[in-house]
């Protein structure tokens, strides 16, 4: 089975026709929204008040590893609760986290010490938000849906995001960095109040948290055998923690390089971040409607070299005098076009073989997988910041991430299964 993730029109129809999936979709569009002007704000005024490539670097590091320490937890716990409870809840807390350090940098009390407890509270709560929302789509959409519904799903949410990078430039030129703080808090507990009113249909009712501790050990112990028995999971998580690793680089340092490589200021760097997700809505509408035509195999191992040597190239407009920006910005969409070929048909295989009562534990799983090697990436990306140049680091690790593709190569399970 291919793996695109294509809504055909008489699916799409009958998604737009069940309420409490919209509703869902649309509290989960406003936090997107919010996270994606929160991204530029945050790390524009992290560089504003330290200025320190090495701080930026420790400050991301520190917010993957909530999620790399409970995220098993969080998903397994999330099984037993009601989805719409936990998303209420963590993005209420979430939104009173960002209110807290827009008001404590608009008084200049922010100190460094704020950055990482405001951090660690916030990727906490996202552990609980992630998983709840994975598993959400089975509970509101019938299984000849799911698919078309999780696909409905990320194209909407990364079109929130491309519109809320838009925004973002916009808003710190005209409000400051405090006010647009500020709005992606009140964005927050908007979403908060659309998911208070998704109505999710009987039938699948919670497990209470009542039962023994031991119980939800061995529930977490199943997600670990479930991905030892699919070993293309298995496979599919060592390299995309690998793609994971090459990126964070670009991540960590992506504010620095759009001030001091490219000379621009907040709009510049909401430009290139908008052009990357940009480039990712192009190609997911490619894949709906042209990647059936293709194996799953050609399409992810395309799409990993195309995001390899689009990044690579990020460091040619170092060497240029005039146009560097928009240089930047193509190679930013050629990384962000190929993004989907590479996930999409992992992400359908995860929904075709995990149960929809497990989809909690083993997608946090497989996350807590991914992302275990990004602080270490992360902080190693500051530290290399004062040893090598950007547009250096750009290439190393641009030519690292298409080599990544090797590990599917060599992996049998891949070959026989894709």
């Amino acid at each position: 089975m291919n793996g695109s993730t294509a809504v055909g029109k008489q699916g799409l129809g009958e998604l737009i026709r069940i309420r409490p999936y919209m509703q869902f979709m649309m509290s989960k569009m406003v936090s997107r929204f919010g996270d994606s002007i929160d991204s530029i704000a945050y790390s524009w005024m992290v560089y504003v008040l330290t200025g320190s490539k090495v701080l930026m670097g420790t400050l991301l590091a520190v917010n993957f590893l909530p999620n790399i320490v409970f995220g098993l937890f969080a998903g397994a716990l999330v099984d037993r609760l009601s989805p719409k409870k936990v998303i209420v809840m963590t993005n209420t807390g979430r939104g009173v986290m960002v209110g807290l350090t827009a008001l404590l940098f608009a008084l200049g009390q922010l100190e460094v010490w704020h950055l990482f407890l405001f951090t660690i509270l916030n990727s906490l709560l996202e552990c609980f938000t992630s998983p709840a929302e994975v598993s959400s789509v089975p509970r509101l959409v019938p299984p000849s849906l799911l698919l078309s519904g999780n696909a409905m799903t990320t194209s909407a949410t990364r079109l929130a995001e491309l519109a809320g990078l838009a925004a973002a430039g916009a808003c710190i030129a005209t409000v400051g960095i405090a006010c647009t703080i500020w709005i992606d808090a009140a964005l927050f507990a908007l979403s908060a109040l659309l998911m208070s009113r998704v109505h999710y249909p009987e039938g699948m009712p919670a497990r209470g948290v009542s039962s023994a501790a031991r119980s939800l050990i061995a529930e977490m112990a199943d997600a670990f055998h479930f991905l030892r028995k699919h070993a293309l999971l298995l496979v599919s998580s060592i390299l995309f923690a690998l793609v994971n690793f090459c990126l964070m680089p670009f991540n960590v340092l992506r504010t620095p390089y759009v001030m001091e490589t490219l000379h621009g200021e907040a709009w510049g760097l909401s430009l290139i971040s908008g052009l990357l997700v940009g480039g990712i809505v192009i190609g997911g509408l490619w894949m709906s409607h042209w990647g059936t035509r293709y194996r799953k195999s050609v399409l992810i191992i395309t799409g990993i070299v195309m995001s390899g040597f689009g990044y690579a190239m990020t460091a040619v407009p170092a060497y240029m005098t005039a146009f560097q920006l928009p240089v930047a910005g193509f190679f930013c969409l050629l990384m962000g076009l190929g993004i989907p070929l590479a996930t999409t048909p992992l992400a359908s295989y995860l929904m075709e073989v995990t149960p929809s009562h497990m989809l909690g534990r083993v997608s946090a799983l497989q996350s807590m997988l991914v992302i275990s090697v990004s602080p270490m990436g992360s902080l190693l990306s500051g530290v290399l910041a004062d040893w090598f140049s950007m547009p250096v680091l750009f290439v190393m690790f641009g030519v690292l991430l298409g080599l990544s593709a090797l590990v599917l190569l060599a992996s049998k399970s891949f070959r026989q299964e894709m």
